[in-house]
Parts: structure tokens; sequence; C-alpha cells
């Protein structure tokens, strides 16, 4: 909700990255509390600390602000599917785990799902009527809280 009101005039990375950072220090007092300490960290953790905050947080928020900035609403939604199923791809690929029939299927499902949501998505159904003059203003679509649909400016993407 937040977000919504702050709107600073700033990239979406970089209000993200502050978001981020908020979160944290709200959160460390409690973990520092409730959480047993940290054992000494070697080499290795560190690197794997640096690895997860530069490879898993930073470049892939870039990546991704600017994947959805050059994709429609539509095809963005249908790519949250995806998550899962790469996280199962790449266990399957680099850590050789396995798939019950069941779960295939739910891959197989999920990967119809987002190929037959991307595939209306450029068959050139009209949008609705609050999207595309949302959409003629320069503004990006966006559902409040109430479910409403809101607008906010292309610049803050």
């Amino acid at each position: 909700m937040l977000s919504r009101k702050w709107q600073p005039p700033v990239s979406a990375l970089s209000f993200t990255a502050w978001q981020l950072t908020a979160g944290g220090l709200v959160l460390l007092p409690l973990a520092l509390i409730v959480e047993p300490p940290l054992p000494p960290l070697s080499v290795t953790n560190l690197a794997g600390l640096v690895w997860l905050g530069l490879i898993g947080a930073a470049a892939t928020y870039a990546l991704w602000f600017r994947g959805v900035a050059r994709l429609e609403p539509g095809a963005v939604s249908m790519l949250g599917m995806m998550s899962p199923v790469t996280a199962v791809t790449l266990g399957w690929f680099w850590l050789g785990q396995s798939l019950s029939p069941v779960q295939f299927l739910g891959a197989i499902i999920v990967l119809a799902s987002v190929w037959a949501g991307q595939r209306v998505n450029r068959s050139g159904v009209p949008a609705p009527a609050g999207l595309a003059a949302a959409s003629a203003r320069g503004r990006r679509p966006m559902l409040g809280c109430s479910g409403s649909l809101q607008s906010i400016p292309a610049s803050h993407e």
C-alpha cells in the first residue's frame, strides 16, 4: 500500500532495493533476539552470501524490471508461474533430482497454461476499457487493494 503512496522519482529497481533494505532492517532486531547466533563464517560462506546478494537478488531484479518494462501486462502475469518450473528443471539438471509422474504432469500443465496465456495475449483480444485508457495515457494498469483498476505512470517502472 505504501509503495503506491510513496512514488519517488527513482527507478523501480532503486525503489525495490530500498524497500528490501528497509524490510531487512525492520526484521534485524527480531532476528537477533529470536535466532541463535551465526557460527563463524568461512570464505566459502561469504562467497555464497555475495553470490546470493549480487546474482540471486541484484542481477535478477535488474533483469526482471528490464523485462517487465518491455512486455505487455498479460505476458508478465503468466511468467510468475514459470518460477517453480524453472526451479524444478534446475534441480533435475544440476542436482540430479527427479519428479514423480504427478509432479511431471503438474509441470506440463503449468507450461501449457503459460503457452495458452501467451497465445491469447498475442491474439489481439481487446483489453477491458480501463486497461486501454490507462495505456493510451502512457500509464501502466494495476489493480488496487480493493480490486479496482488503477494506473501508475510509466516513468515509475
